[in-house]
């Protein structure tokens, strides 16, 4: 199982991602793992939900850099990161925050469902009735939607991820790093391009001020957006 000292090790911006990526395919192993991971237990969730969008970050924006040491650090205190740049000109990020877009109440009653019946529609409406663990209704309703809508959904979301961080305060030399569901939203050009006007749009004015150095718009495959904020 994935412990707090492993998650927290510091490891290099060329280092960082294969580690992250290997600890993620370990939940894969059994079934019983794939349903504790889609629940965060063991450290799934801040694996999925922090280092894995600061390993995304580290390992492209330090060009995979060998003098760049990553600290995962988790806790409640305002970065999840810390950065220690020994390049002979070093970037002025010193921490990372990170946050998701494609999260929601709605997305945690999916993810229930599925572990509960082994598959879910991936859109349409979830009804639920009742605690968690004593549902008296749990059942999604089928659904499709357009590509533009699924994208304009996840536009909103990335919207919504950066204004939950925008008024907090920030020590200098943060990096803001919002992880993005690239898989489909932004699967093409032209979806990641009307996700960077956006950003420039909308995003980098609001968190224009001292707080934040960097905003990182990150997915796994297509999506690798990186502003400077002043």
């Amino acid at each position: 199982m994935l412990t707090k000292e492993e998650l927290e090790t510091p490891r290099t911006a060329c280092e960082i991602l294969d580690w992250v990526t290997n600890a993620i395919e370990s939940f894969h192993e059994t079934k019983e793992l794939r349903a504790a991971a889609r629940e965060g237990k063991f450290f799934a969730k801040e694996l999925i939900e922090e280092a894995l969008p600061i390993a995304l970050f580290s390992s492209r924006y330090y060009g995979a850099s060998g003098e760049v040491l990553i600290t995962h650090v988790l806790g409640s205190q305002q970065y999840d990161a810390t950065v220690e740049d020994r390049r002979a000109q070093p970037s002025p990020i010193q921490f990372i925050e990170t946050t998701v877009s494609d999260w929601s109440y709605e997305e945690s009653l999916r993810v229930e469902l599925l572990n509960r019946n082994g598959s879910v529609p991936a859109y349409g409406e979830v009804h639920a009735k009742g605690p968690k663990g004593n549902r008296s209704k749990l059942r999604a309703e089928s659904g499709t939607l357009k590509h533009a809508d699924v994208r304009e959904q996840h536009i909103a979301g990335v919207i919504s991820a950066v204004k939950r961080k925008a008024d907090k305060p920030y020590p200098d030399g943060t990096a803001l790093v919002v992880r993005v569901d690239d898989a489909l939203p932004f699967r093409d050009d032209d979806d990641v391009a009307i996700l960077d006007d956006v950003a420039r749009s909308e995003l980098v004015p609001m968190l224009s001020g001292p707080r934040f150095r960097i905003l990182a718009l990150e997915g796994s495959a297509r999506v690798h957006l990186a502003y400077e904020i002043d």
